[in-house]
């Protein structure tokens, strides 16, 4: 079994989000709504509420406003390149302003970010005087349906909810009320009546697919009558996102709970693969591995291969790159303990010092196995008799370079802590012995090794001018990186955040092609990175879309953004209308295992407040600071906030939060996000989107990089 990037299953999806979607609303309603008394908005919603069908036009409508008063707007672009402290401190000084909309801004920006403070009584009084000014904008009355439920308060943030689908009849507005409405259920206790609110965004909503699949799963397994029931849910929600964290952790504690051995073990090795420190965790893999015996590591998600596949792949002599092999999530080799080789030709065994000591047939295995008595690793045949003994590095090169290497049944101590999947590789290998056991080192050449790199990024590209784009992006980045690491032992490993390598049994003859006919250029004096897929709006301002949505950072109109659909025209938009989740996800994390994860780095007691600290202009959160009952500990980098957040799943960082409160202590977190990524660099899903369009692989290229200066490889020349 292959194991996935994240959760994905080896099961397929049974439900089909298909063609009209369920929920009745209509864009003249809301247009004749918005001018209407509150009699007649009642009764004409109550109409388009009984008899309408939500059709593409409405799915893909936005009718959100970002405009700020001019005061409001000269603070939030500070905000955006300053101190949170000075942020807040300069909306409260136009609280009280003479100006109503200008008053209502600052009291609604007032409320965000009191909420972030972990101020909720002072949270709850902004947005109240922001909604007493502003009695018909939707999204004020929207956001206070939300801080209520976050309070605790889940009746009046329901009847808030209720009173917001009197003001507007538009279906993100509606959809953010009805899963308001049934968390408020939810957390009240009221698990039928959540049902039935999450039931209809299940079937009508497909950016919100997987987290209500996820809830009706949770539902479904918290009540006897139907806990049957909630594999399902829960399949259903890891089919439409394998990123949903929650989803995998419930699985595993529900199949614990049914006693399926197999299925609780490989999901509980999946989640300790991604949070390794998690004694809990390593405690429940322990009962399991010992019951499942030696063959435990058989069952879990990992691609196993018995001989070499591609056998045979032409090489192209070009710059070396050296990839170290089975590394973890911090890009750090893992010590093996044993590992099988086999190559698809004849293979030379050079010993750094002794020169050549061994060759080794076509088709026929050999095994590393480290020898803790002498620190040393020995290459046994196949019954286990020992051939040649090492302590230092040791290569197999095979004597046909288009000849392939299988590295299979690979072995370590912590087998959860990489990837360890067969690889067949191009290129040579080195061994080396280290005092725990020892690492891999494939050395092979740029142009053989791109491929193999597009295979593990463009399962969702088809367009040839995309995947060539792509390639010219890989070439850049792996070039680049061979550069900057020159006197390392290794330029990059297989588990490296631009590049993940699966093996080149991947390879499909598109790639080979893209590959190929993308060396003409190479991008110079820009950092060529990529992501999966991207909302209208990229970290450099590119916009994804013809539609200008006019948006301006303000702490509200980040959560007014993320409310948003994504337009019709979107050239990242996917063709199955059920995988919308690269694009917009929503996920729910304990709170408990926010804490344990921050307590790898301080302990800072119950969990209190979550607080942007550095953010981009667009929004996007680059630090935060997470505050306590006992201190409190400021997050470094993106990918930190991301792992303490969700263990690393989370899928960008362009977010905002729900803190849903106890008390003064936060029990759990709702992320609400867009795209992929840092949001920099070739969206792929974009580059598909435009190639289908009739882009070429140039135009693409100069879309996603507009200030990269561009090397023709064959003349030259730099444009």
């Amino acid at each position: 079994m292959r194991k996935p990037l994240f959760f994905r299953l080896f099961f397929a999806a049974s439900f089909c989000l298909c063609g009209v979607l369920v929920f009745a609303q209509n864009a003249a309603d809301s247009a004749v709504a918005a001018q209407a008394d509150p009699t007649t908005i009642k009764s004409s919603l109550a109409a388009a509420r009984a008899g309408g069908k939500l059709n593409e036009t409405i799915l893909h409508k936005s009718v959100l406003n970002y405009t700020l008063p001019a005061d409001i707007a000269a603070v939030a672009k500070k905000c955006a390149a300053g101190e949170a402290d000075e942020c807040y401190f300069s909306f409260k000084t136009f609280e009280h302003s003479p100006d109503i909309q200008t008053a209502a801004a600052a009291n609604l920006e007032l409320a965000v970010l009191s909420m972030q403070r972990g101020l909720v009584k002072q949270a709850l009084s902004y947005i109240a005087r922001a909604a007493a000014l502003s009695p018909d904008d939707p999204f004020i009355q929207l956001t206070q349906g939300w801080m209520l439920l976050s309070a605790g308060k889940y009746t009046k943030s329901r009847q808030a909810f209720a009173d917001m689908m009197y003001l507007t009849a538009d279906f993100e507005y509606v959809s953010s009320a009805k899963l308001g409405t049934a968390l408020a259920w939810y957390f009240g206790g009221n698990k039928e009546e959540a049902a039935q609110e999450l039931q209809y965004l299940y079937t009508s909503n497909p950016y919100s697919i997987s987290f209500t699949a996820y809830m009706l799963g949770r539902i479904a397994g918290e009540r006897k009558s139907s806990r049957k029931l909630a594999p399902v849910f829960l399949q259903q929600a890891l089919s439409h996102d394998e990123k949903n964290y929650g989803a995998a952790e419930l699985f595993a504690r529900l199949s614990e709970k049914e006693k399926d051995n197999l299925r609780a073990w490989q999901y509980y090795a999946t989640l300790y693969s991604l949070d390794p420190e998690n004694k809990k965790l390593a405690k429940k893999l322990a009962k399991y591995a010992k019951q499942l015996g030696d063959k435990s590591i058989d069952y879990l998600f990992y691609l196993r291969l018995e001989q070499p596949i591609v056998h045979v792949m032409e090489t192209t002599p070009s710059a070396e790159v050296k990839m170290a092999l089975y590394a973890d999530r911090e890009q750090i080799p893992q010590p093996l303990v044993s590992v099988t080789l086999a190559g698809s030709g004849t293979a030379a065994v050079t010993d750094e010092k002794l020169g050549e000591v061994l060759r080794i047939p076509s088709y026929v295995e050999k095994t590393v196995v480290f020898n803790p008595e002498t620190g040393g690793v020995d290459l046994k045949d196949a019954k286990g008799h020992v051939e040649f003994s090492a302590k230092r590095p040791f290569t197999l090169s095979l004597e046909n370079p288009s000849r392939t290497l299988l590295v299979r049944g690979a072995r370590a101590e912590n087998i959860f802590a990489a990837d360890l999947s067969d690889k067949e590789l191009k290129g040579s290998l080195t061994v080396i012995p280290a005092g725990n056991g020892f690492t891999l080192v494939n050395t092979v050449y740029a142009e053989d090794l791109i491929p193999a790199l597009l295979a593990t990024q463009a399962q969702n590209v088809k367009e040839p001018a995309a995947l060539k784009a792509l390639a010219v992006v890989f070439r850049s980045a792996l070039l680049q990186a061979v550069q900057e690491r020159a006197n390392h032992a290794y330029h990059i490993t297989d588990n490296d955040g631009s590049f993940k390598f699966k093996g080149i049994n991947l390879i499909f003859k598109d790639l080979l092609d893209a590959s190929k006919h993308s060396g003409e250029i190479r991008l110079t004096e820009a950092q060529a990175g990529f992501y999966a897929g991207c909302g209208v709006l990229t970290a450099d301002s590119l916009e994804n879309s013809s539609v200008r949505p006019g948006y301006v950072y303000s702490p509200a109109n980040v959560s007014k953004y993320l409310l948003s659909n994504p337009p019709a025209d979107l050239y990242s938009r996917p063709q199955d209308p059920t995988q919308w989740a690269e694009i917009k996800w929503i996920y729910l994390y304990d709170a408990k295992e926010i804490q344990n994860r921050l307590a790898y780095k301080q302990n800072i007691g119950r969990l209190r407040a979550m607080i942007p600290v550095r953010i981009t202009p667009q929004g996007r959160i680059l630090s935060m600071r997470f505050e306590g009952s006992k201190g409190s500990y400021e997050t470094k980098s993106p990918q930190e906030t991301a792992f303490i957040l969700s263990a690393g799943t989370m899928r960008s960082n362009l977010f905002d939060i729900v803190p849903f409160y106890k008390g003064k202590n936060i029990k759990s977190v709702l992320v609400r996000g867009y795209d992929t990524g840092l949001g920099d660099g070739l969206c792929l899903r974009g580059a598909d989107g435009l190639a289908k369009e009739g882009a070429d692989y140039m135009d693409i290229i100069k879309y996603y990089f507009p200030n990269a200066r561009i090397l023709n490889t064959t003349t030259g020349t730099v444009n």
